[in-house]
């Protein structure tokens, strides 16, 4: 069942179960998040940045011109954007 919840979070760009993560960690991250190195080079140890349109809200945002999730970006933050 986690599964399907971290997937549909992913593509919705929100938090269903309220763990405060959108999707779930992969296997990477689990590893950079258990050594503390930064694996694959992304600049986050463990972290998950969403898409850089935002998902399926953003689409939704750009769509209708309103800012629905509050984020202060219509459609998503930039895909250069550093959290």
């Amino acid at each position: 069942m986690n599964h399907i919840v971290r997937k549909i979070e992913e593509k919705l760009g929100v938090d269903l179960n309220g763990d405060g993560r959108i999707g779930g960690p992969g296997i990477s991250a689990k590893f950079e998040q258990a050594t503390h190195i930064d694996l694959n080079r992304d600049g986050l140890i463990g972290g998950y940045r969403p898409p850089p349109g935002g998902g399926l809200v953003g689409k939704l945002e750009r769509m209708t011109h309103i800012d629905l999730n509050r984020d202060g970006y219509i459609g998503g933050r930039p895909g250069n954007y550093w959290p």
